[in-house]
Order: C-alpha cells, then sequence, then structure tokens
C-alpha cells in the first residue's frame, strides 16, 4: 500500500521575520485553485454563481472572495512569523493546483504523487474548516463553564480556589472578586470563551496527520459527469463524510473516518467527484443526470453556510426525493 507523505504541514522556522507590510491577510480555507474548477472559466476572471443558506442570496463572485476569513491561519508564537502556515499553506497549494488541473485535463486518477498530492488537499479541507473550529471552541467554552459553576459551587470552594492564585502569584490579593459578584456573573453566562487562532491550527495539523493515512487506505471511485448532466457543484466545506448504507442510525451514530461502512465525497471539479471506501477497487464511472443530483444532494447538506457552482444550471435531489435545479435551492433550504 502507497504511504502518503504529509505535504502541507509547515515545519516550524529557526527565526521569526518581521511581518512584511504586505503579507496576505485574506486567508482561504478552501483553495481558489480549487474553487477555480467549478467556474466557467479558471481563468484570474473566474467566476462562481454562489447561494448563500444565511443571507439567503444567491449571486456570481470570484474566488478571491468566498471561503475566507481575514487572519484565518495567522498564528501567534515565539519564533514563528504570522503568516508561516498561511505561506507554508500557499506553496503546498500551488503543488495541488498542477495536480488539479491534470486531473480535471484527463479525467483519470492521476499518477501517484498527484493521488498523494490530492489526498493531502482533501484532508485539509476535511480538517480546516469555520465549522470545526466553532466545534472546537463549543467544547472548550462548555468544559470551561462547568469548571466555573464547580468553582462557585460554594463560598468555602471559591476561596480557597483563589486563594490558591493569590498564593501561587497568578493573581493580586486586591483584585481577588468578592463571593457573591462572582457567582453571578457566572450564573448569568453574559460572556463567552474564545480560543485562538493558533491553538485552531495546532489541533487542525494534529487531525491532518490522523485523517490522511485514512484516506490513503481507502479505494477512489471517479466519478464523471456526462455531459446534459449539470455537473458537480461543491461548498465551503468540500469534503463530505457519510455513512454508506441509507439508513436511520440515532444521534449518537455519527460516521467517523476510521470507520467502515462510511464514505468520502470530494467534489475534485465541475465533472468529476473522487468518492473514497474502505475495500472495492478504484474505479472511473460516468453517469448520467440522476446519479449526479443524488451526488449534488449530499454535497449541499454538507455545505457550511455556501454552495458554489458553475451556474444555476445544476441538478440536485432534495430531501424528498425530488428532483431540483440551481434555480431552486434557494426555495428550498432551511431557515436558520
Amino acid at each position: 500500500m502507497t504511504k502518503y507523505q504529509n505535504q502541507p504541514a509547515p515545519a516550524a522556522s529557526a527565526a521569526a521575520p518581521r511581518a512584511a507590510a504586505n503579507e496576505a491577510r485574506n486567508h482561504h480555507w478552501v483553495p481558489q485553485c480549487y474553487l477555480k474548477g467549478f467556474a466557467k472559466s479558471a481563468s484570474k476572471n473566474a467566476q462562481l454563481y454562489v447561494v448563500d443558506q444565511i443571507t439567503r442570496r444567491a449571486f456570481m463572485a470570484s474566488p478571491r472572495n468566498v471561503a475566507s476569513a481575514r487572519d484565518f491561519n495567522r498564528v501567534n508564537g515565539a519564533g514563528v512569523a504570522p503568516n508561516h502556515v498561511e505561506d507554508g499553506y500557499a506553496h503546498f497549494e500551488s503543488q495541488a493546483a498542477q495536480a488539479l488541473h491534470r486531473m480535471r485535463e484527463s479525467g483519470q486518477h492521476g499518477d501517484e504523487e498527484d493521488r498523494n498530492l490530492i489526498l493531502n488537499l482533501i484532508a485539509l479541507l476535511a480538517v480546516r474548516t469555520p465549522r470545526m473550529r466553532e466545534n472546537v471552541r463549543d467544547f472548550h467554552e462548555r468544559v470551561i463553564k462547568q469548571m466555573m459553576y464547580q468553582t462557585v459551587a460554594t463560598e468555602e470552594r471559591y476561596e480557597a480556589t483563589f486563594g490558591r492564585a493569590v498564593r501561587d502569584g497568578d493573581m493580586a490579593r486586591d483584585k481577588a472578586i468578592p463571593f457573591e459578584q462572582m457567582k453571578d456573573f457566572i450564573e448569568r453566562e453574559q460572556y463567552t470563551i474564545q480560543t485562538s487562532t493558533t491553538h485552531h491550527v495546532d489541533n487542525e495539523l494534529h487531525l491532518f496527520e490522523t485523517v490522511l493515512p485514512l484516506l490513503g487506505q481507502r479505494s477512489w471511485l471517479l466519478f464523471r459527469a456526462k455531459p446534459g448532466s449539470g455537473g458537480f457543484v461543491t461548498s465551503d466545506h468540500p469534503v463530505g463524510l457519510q455513512w454508506a448504507e441509507r439508513k436511520p442510525r440515532g444521534i449518537f451514530s455519527s460516521p467517523g473516518f476510521a470507520m467502515r461502512g462510511t464514505e468520502v465525497l470530494f467534489p475534485v471539479s465541475h465533472d468529476l467527484l473522487m468518492v473514497g471506501q474502505f475495500g472495492g477497487e478504484s474505479e472511473i464511472i460516468d453517469v448520467e443526470r440522476d446519479q449526479v443530483a443524488i451526488a449534488n444532494g449530499m454535497i449541499i447538506r454538507h455545505a457550511h453556510r455556501q454552495v458554489y457552482a458553475r451556474d444555476d444550471k445544476f441538478y440536485y435531489l432534495r430531501g424528498d426525493g425530488e428532483l431540483r435545479r440551481g434555480g431552486d435551492l434557494l426555495v428550498d433550504v432551511p431557515k436558520r
């Protein structure tokens, strides 16, 4: 079995150069080179048809202006430049762009090197998402709030906790907050717990190391959309993980990348879709409109906020099994 080598994870630098005045601040969690595969043209003037499920708007936009946020990958650490990780990602994405281009042009899986680059890209896109970051932040918040509730459960426990902080030099005695005031503040919960971008990036790189070899253990089907099928769409969360067999499983049965009976969906371009499963062979299958519509329905359901397509002429299968066109998506998007 091929051992898939880690490509995008940047190594720590020995010294932190000063941030350049013109350094990139608009960081994409879905690369522009990937998104261009769903536009009518892959040129610098590429345009995507965007359906935003929050604002409930459909519009045309450049890949530069979607799936990005200011300083999304900016880190703060001793000996590391703020844009060190973003620069490492940019270097990897320039290599992945060439592999994507060759795959789109040939309609084939590609050689071992290209396969390695594509699987690295899938692993990165699976873990580097706003949804993942919010899940991590929410988990930390729930744990910390529970600890704070325990701290103010009794006045004796509160005094012991903050007394220890004063003795350890972590807090000045004259800065201590009276028990009743702190208890009221905690119980009103009029605050949030934030997680640093540096922590998120570090967590993503560790998750990437876990996910990549699991992707390498899967066999990958390559679906090619036939002319007249409307083509595939993608989203701001382009890697879908789901159960291969559709049946009720309960709320505590989420799929995982290491679990048998799961499949990973990754739309490569308007014309290509990869599906990874444990077992079976890597095949190439040409698919008609109805199969494309089923896949698009799944891709749309995995979206975080936005769906991207070449135009509004694509097909998708709604949850009730009805075949729909791209122009209908705003009507079908549930209100949030």
